[in-house]
């Protein structure tokens, strides 16, 4: 398992962001799941979701570490290309700590004007695909965060 511990790693993943969604695209590919760019995916997200479900354990473990962090890469991508927001590291009393988590993104509003929203953990995400436990679709949880907060 992948854990970011400090602002420092946080910084570096962001930078590297590109290179990882690269690498899951290569996989795809490699799996005869075709595209070039992460917009070829964006609508093909049940097979990214079968995929790790199929694929993921036979990897080694360095390979599954970058699927991992691809997978985070690829989602915080989408999310906040569709809704804004950035990108902190998971307080330690999170579900998800240690990981990336969507902050500060959407157009919800409370009533007194004050933006709205729950942190997205997409480590949840991740272990939800990867141990088939995950409530529902992996797009239609995706499809749900974009319509509810946009």
């Amino acid at each position: 398992m992948v854990v970011l511990n400090n602002k420092k790693e946080l910084q570096d993943f962001i930078e590297k962001k590109d290179f990882y969604i690269d690498f899951l695209i290569k996989k795809l590919n490699e799996c005869n799941i075709k595209g070039n760019c992460i917009d070829d995916f964006e609508n093909r997200i049940d097979e990214i979701e079968n995929f790790y479900q199929t694929y993921y354990s036979k990897f080694n473990e360095e390979e599954r570490k970058l699927l991992q962090l691809s997978f985070w890469a690829f989602f915080s991508k989408i999310l906040i290309n569709k809704l804004g927001g950035k990108l902190q590291i998971a307080p330690k009393s999170d579900y998800c700590a240690g990981t990336p988590q969507l902050i500060d993104f959407g157009n919800r509003y409370n009533k007194n004007g004050k933006r709205q929203w729950m942190g997205i953990g997409f480590d949840s995400w991740f272990n939800g695909v990867v141990q088939d436990k995950l409530l529902g679709s992996l797009d239609g949880t995706v499809k749900h965060v974009i319509d509810y907060y946009k």
